[in-house]
């Protein structure tokens, strides 16, 4: 069976953030596709890649187009496509009206189409490609896509967009056991949206006070590693704010999962009246204040996971995952013995993902290469010859 995985924006522009009764629906960001033939992953690329655009969101038609010609493939012979949805008012909406399948059979006209939830994509992504035979799976970004149900201001109806998941894997079986939705407008009760918020407002202020700020939306998944540099010439010692987060538990047992929730103290904070105090504030004590309250409440929640689910390996996923310095501090406290973060982590991985899952599912096998980083392609001296 040849699987192609697939990722991007189809029916608009993904490159754009679009604004939909102020709810805020960011552009896609990290497009690209991933083929996998008779369970054995042979291609994964990143649309950037060709269209030499940073964080490139659309509809990957480059990607794929490079990779059905490497492998000597048409568009004819993909058996199933598999779509990780983004942004998640737009490709909703899209999805449940029909077009986005409607679209992707007009590409691939012998395929079966099927979607995939967004944090799912990320699990197969990170788990698959571990080599553990079990481990606890952690994904945690800014937000996910729809799982169902109405956008709350539209149809007063409860959020279903998850921004955190926390999974099982044995073998080749996925098993969620906890998700966390995010609430209303502004989204600050997830990880992903946290670090953002203050990465830009630290990016701002760092650079205006350089005198070189020039805020660019398209780049800005490139600001939070930025800051977290910044982080090693900050002291968050000298920032007087309240946790970000409280900790919620209950008795033991498999059931009571620990629950980090907003500090009510801090909640003020976000508010646009509250912004200039934050601007008062050193940028590089508030990176690092930023960063210590990352690491903080993740390894607090990763220390009171139930010993009834806790296994010795974890595999991170999502754009959180990117955060090296925590991801560090996980082996360093020795809450797990091995922790596992794949090779494309953020948005960029979910087209791996995508057609992971399905080879588990359908050819109950994944044969890996020996080094998954190296997925593109490949160019002979003629192409080099030819483009000099």
């Amino acid at each position: 069976m040849n699987i192609l995985g697939i990722y991007g924006a189809i029916g608009w522009d993904g490159n754009i953030a679009y604004d939909i009764k102020h709810l805020c629906d960011f552009w896609v960001h990290g497009s690209g596709a991933t083929l996998i033939i008779n369970g054995e992953l042979k291609t994964s690329i990143s649309e950037e890649r060709f269209s030499r655009i940073k964080y490139d969101g659309n509809y990957p038609e480059l990607s794929i187009q490079n990779i059905l010609d490497y492998n000597k493939l048409t568009k004819h012979d993909i058996d199933l496509v598999v779509y990780v949805a983004g942004a998640p008012i737009m490709s909703y909406g899209l999805k449940e009206v029909g077009y986005t399948e409607e679209k992707i059979k007009e590409y691939f006209p012998n395929c079966n189409v099927e979607f995939l939830y967004h944090h799912l994509a990320h699990s197969a992504a990170t788990f698959y490609t571990s080599g553990f035979d079990e481990a606890n799976i952690l994904t945690f970004d800014g937000a996910g896509c729809h799982e169902g149900g109405k956008v709350s201001h539209i149809q007063n109806e409860k959020w279903l967009i998850p921004h955190f998941k926390f999974s099982q894997g044995k073998d080749l079986t996925l098993t969620v056991i906890k998700s966390q939705y995010t609430g209303e407008p502004p989204m600050y009760d997830s990880f992903g949206n946290f670090y953002d918020y203050f990465t830009r407002l630290v990016y701002k202020n760092k650079m205006e006070k350089l005198g070189i700020f020039e805020y660019d939306p398209a780049l800005r998944q490139s600001y939070p590693g930025k800051i977290m540099g910044l982080t090693a010439f900050g002291d968050y010692q000298k920032i007087d704010l309240p946790d970000i987060y409280e900790l919620k538990t209950q008795e033991e047992g498999e059931d009571c999962f620990p629950e980090l929730c907003n500090s009510l103290e801090m909640l003020p904070f976000y508010e646009s009246s509250y912004r200039e105090k934050l601007f008062e504030m050193n940028p590089d004590d508030l990176a690092a204040w930023a960063q210590y309250q990352f690491e903080k409440h993740l390894l607090l929640f990763l220390s009171h996971i139930p010993k009834e689910i806790k296994r010795d390996n974890l595999c991170l996923g999502g754009g959180c995952a990117l955060n090296v310095l925590a991801n560090t501090k996980i082996l360093e406290q020795d809450i797990y013995k091995n922790v596992h973060i794949n090779t494309a982590p953020a948005d960029d991985g979910l087209h791996l993902g995508a057609a992971l899952y399905k080879a588990a599912e359908y050819e109950n096998k994944i044969n890996l290469p020996d080094d998954i980083g190296y997925l593109g392609i490949s160019y002979t001296d003629e192409d080099i010859e030819a483009v000099l």
